[in-house]
């Protein structure tokens, strides 16, 4: 790492200095702690020498305006003197990630990013409240990504332009360099000790020591002339909204920024911008790893903690692989046995239909329906709308337009057909989020678990072609295990005429036992069928379909003719008042279908999770001599989890043996691996553009602070905590 020169710090007071020719004058008494006044100061003088004197009273003099907030500093003014300071970030070189195209899954490729040059970054210290920024100056040029033609007629690169002044790109960029670097700010902080002064300086001020906190901040500053490319500025070519990103010739990365991002999706401008800001602070891409190179990541972002988190992260793999296992037979299971729970759900659909039924009454004379409905009311037949709440509270009235729509949506979303689309969805849902979604196993380090393979089901928990594969079509597992958690978990298969015998507390169980409680309904509906619930959704399926069945009519334009133009509008009215119910008593059912399931298929998944969990832990945190010893609570759990825990160290010994290099801990990132049946996805800025930050990510530039120049006297090395100050 290097440094550029520094700014001059503040005087170090170095000690006593006493005249060796003469007896030392007895100091004036220190009133209170402080000195008297100026004949104190002649004291100072001829006990610690004029440098000592002249640093104390330049540190305690104040700018306009400054407060201190350094330890002991409540009440004193403090220096916002700001020191601008170049240093160089080194890039890292560690990256590592995984091919996972269809045609190679799980073959763990690397490639290696980042620079032994590093970044050139500016590093300040002021402010009030104090801050440490570190500031990144971007030149943005005007530059063909392509070759263009030369002077000679041959083609070759396009030269550096200057982006125009007035150009949209301008403001464009400094958009960009304002709200890039702000999703960095608020995310870590340097925190260093300050020893306490001496006796001598304690008599002048009020600084004693202690903790030292300095919110990092981040900037960017555009730069326009072209200069800087001799001072190590990074250079970015800047596109018009003409050209789309995207394709080989113009992906967005460090070097190169568009205003039309069209092509990458769904993914958020200021969030892309915001990644490329990390790549100048010297950060690189993170994306997948094999077992093995995951390790290595660990190790190298914390050596202290990297052990504890690769255990945390195998237990959870291994967790993971049993829950794949399982899933196929799960989800068939309970989706397998929608007709029954169907059949329970319409034995006790009465007091459902009638908690519905007077929600959307109520809803329809609602003051707020009406008033909705008389906006809705077109100028030309303003003089019927005095006729609305009279219209609409007979309507309300009329069982064919309240009572019906709501005995029909429940009936329909009752039927098998529906109740199995639901259970399959949801179920689905729960399981593949616990299977798949993001976990922490410490420090901040988010990360997917990737099972190889495909569990056969669509996201709305469909069949696919060919069914499930790799480990989650059972993988190691003995079959048995599999159907005994099974049975276990879900309940056991109905067969015949005879009834099922669920176990307590199996997800089938559960979800039959849902209409014993409905009775109660009978009180009042539950909060997916409210009467607030309900007339949102009245009030705007009403507006609607007032508007396209009695608009044409009051037009002249669809029969009956205007002369019949206030029978029209009732009759449309009562129609429209159909439509509504029935668009806002399907809307109600489906969302207490979703209330009544949801809660049944979360603590289904849970509970299974922690189980697995219990075993997982069990098996690979006791020692191999004493496991025989230990009982498992679940045998069949228990004997999944100790094949899929088999298969993750074997699968990792086979990658880190094709892996060994020089580097520490002895695995090559540049090296393929063996297909791997589980992989990572590393989660934060320096992947997938998501919002999770680590303190690995800022260690560098605590290291370059502390070789800076801009720690003040008495202060030590500062370090990273990630937080807000």
């Amino acid at each position: 790492m290097t440094t550029a020169a520094v700014t001059s710090a503040p005087t170090r007071v170095h000690g006593t200095r006493a005249a060796p020719t003469r007896p030392a004058p007895r100091p004036t008494p220190i009133v209170g702690g402080r000195a008297g006044g100026i004949h104190d100061l002649a004291v100072l003088q001829r006990t610690a020498g004029n440098r000592a004197v002249s640093a104390l009273v330049e540190r305690g003099r104040p700018e306009a305006g400054a407060t201190s907030t350094r330890p002991g500093g409540v009440g004193r003014a403090a220096s916002v003197r700001v020191q601008r300071v170049p240093v160089t970030v080194p890039s890292r070189q560690e990256t590592l990630f995984n091919n996972r195209q269809a045609s190679a899954p799980g073959v763990a490729s690397a490639r290696v990013y980042g620079s032994a040059r590093g970044r050139n970054v500016d590093l300040t210290r002021g402010g009030s409240p104090e801050a440490a920024t570190v500031t990144v100056r971007i030149r943005f040029v005007d530059q063909s990504r392509t070759p263009v033609p030369q002077a000679d007629g041959t083609m070759g690169p396009d030269a550096e332009r200057v982006v125009p002044p007035g150009d949209a790109r301008r403001t464009f960029a400094i958009t960009t360099c304002t709200t890039a670097p702000g999703h960095w700010n608020n995310r870590a902080v340097l925190v260093g000790q300050r020893a306490a002064p001496n006796w001598l300086v304690r008599q002048f001020s009020d600084d004693r020591g202690g903790p030292v906190r300095l919110p990092l901040r981040f900037r960017a500053e555009p730069v326009w002339d072209l200069s800087g490319a001799d001072k190590g500025y990074p250079t970015v070519r800047l596109f018009p909204q003409s050209q789309a990103a995207g394709g080989n010739t113009h992906p967005i990365d460090a070097g190169n920024y568009y205003m039309n991002v069209a092509n990458y999706g769904a993914a958020n401008a200021e969030a892309i911008y915001a990644h490329e800001y990390g790549h100048l602070i010297g950060l690189s891409d993170e994306y997948s790893q094999s077992n093995p190179q995951m390790h290595a990541l660990m190790h190298e972002m914390d050596p202290a903690t990297s052990a504890q988190r690769a255990a945390a992260m195998n237990r959870e793999t291994v967790r993971r692989m049993v829950l794949a296992a399982l899933i196929p037979q799960l989800h068939a299971r309970v989706s397998g046995a929608a007709g029954e729970i169907s059949q329970q759900f319409l034995r006790a659909q009465a007091s459902v239909r009638a908690a519905l039924a007077a929600s959307v009454r109520t809803a329809m004379a609602d003051p707020a329906t009406i008033a909705a409905l008389q906006i809705s009311v077109p100028p030309a037949a303003a003089r019927l709308a005095r006729y609305v709440p009279g219209a609409l509270t007979a309507a309300a009235r009329n069982p064919a337009n309240t009572t019906t729509p709501a005995a029909q949506a429940v009936a329909g979303e009752f039927a098998p057909g529906p109740i199995e689309s639901t259970l399959r969805r949801m179920y689905y849902s729960s399981l593949n989020t616990a299977a798949t979604g993001v976990t922490d196993v410490g420090g901040n380090l988010g990360m997917h678990i990737n099972i190889e393979g495909s569990p056969g089901l669509t996201s709305d928990g469909r069949a696919t072609v060919g069914g499930a594969t790799g480990l989650w079509a059972g993988g190691p597992a003995n079959a048995g295990d599999l159907s005994a958690v099974v049975d276990q978990v879900a309940g056991a298969s109905r067969t015949g005429r005879v009834p099922p015998l669920r176990a307590s507390g199996s997800i089938l169980r559960d979800l039959t036992s849902l209409p014993m409680g409905w009775a109660g309904l009978a009180g009042g509906a539950p909060a997916s069928m409210s009467v607030a619930a309900v007339t949102n959704d009245v009030k705007q399926s009403l507006a609607s379909a007032f508007i396209a069945r009695v608009g044409p009519i009051l037009a002249g334009t669809a029969a009956p003719t205007t002369t019949g133009n206030l029978r029209a509008f009732v009759a449309g009215l009562n129609a429209s008042a159909r439509t509504a119910a029935s668009a806002a008593s399907l809307n109600a059912v489906r969302a207490f279908l979703s209330s009544e399931i949801g809660p049944v298929v979360t603590r289904s998944t849970t509970t299974l999770m922690a189980a697995i969990g219990a075993e997982v832990t069990r098996i690979m945190g006791t020692p191999a001599e004493q496991l025989a010893l230990t009982a498992p609570r679940d045998p069949a759990i228990a004997s999944i989890a100790s094949a899929m825990s088999t298969r993750l160290a074997v699968s990792s010994l086979s990658a880190t043996a094709a892996q060994l290099g020089a580097l520490r801990p002895a695995v090559n990132p540049g090296t393929t691996a063996p297909a791997q049946e589980v992989t990572y996805d590393t989660v934060n800025m320096m992947s997938d553009n998501s919002d999770i930050f680590r303190a690995d990510q800022f260690a560098d530039i605590a290291t370059a602070f502390n070789g800076s120049g801009l720690k003040r006297s008495r202060e030590g090395d500062f370090h990273v905590e990630m937080g807000a100050a």
